[in-house]
């Protein structure tokens, strides 16, 4: 009994190091990290863009880009760790960390609205889904991204 108890231990023990290891690699440069994860967004946002014609609607299409930018939210959830906005590359406001609760609220809206967005079926149901990603997108960009000079 105490041997399988042991060996349960040792197990859970192994797998979260496992865990924090592969976390601690692939946060080992968060700032580009988080810029290549808003490009696959970015990108994600201009495929779903070109759906939103009645000739081009495409369900399948929709809900693979929209899936993109639903997993990539999730993702950026982690790319914010303190300290990182002192990196002069990062075009992230300090608020974020200020306000890291309604930062990660807006992340979880995003990945919400596209699920919602890449499960539509009809051009009808998938504009104004769509529509609703983008305007949390900008949401969020108006308070929690450093305004560009000039």
């Amino acid at each position: 009994m105490r041997s399988t108890s042991f060996i349960r231990a040792l197990a859970a023990a192994a797998v979260m190091t496992a865990g924090l290891s592969s976390l601690a690699v692939a946060s080992a440069d968060p700032v580009s990290e988080r810029q290549d994860t808003m490009k696959s967004i970015g990108q994600a946002m201009k495929d779903g863009v070109g759906l939103t014609a009645p000739a081009t609607f495409d369900a399948a299409k929709a809900k693979a880009a929209m899936g993109t930018v639903a997993a990539d939210a999730k993702k950026l959830s982690t790319l914010f760790p303190a300290g990182s906005d002192t990196d002069p590359k990062t075009a992230a406001d300090p608020k974020i960390w200020q306000n890291s609760d309604d930062f990660n609220k807006r992340l979880v809206e995003l990945a919400t609205l596209a699920t919602t967005a890449g499960n539509a079926t009809s051009l009808d149901d998938y504009r104004p889904a769509f529509k609703a990603v983008g305007a949390t997108c900008k949401s969020c960009h108006d308070v929690y991204r450093k305004k560009k000079p000039g």
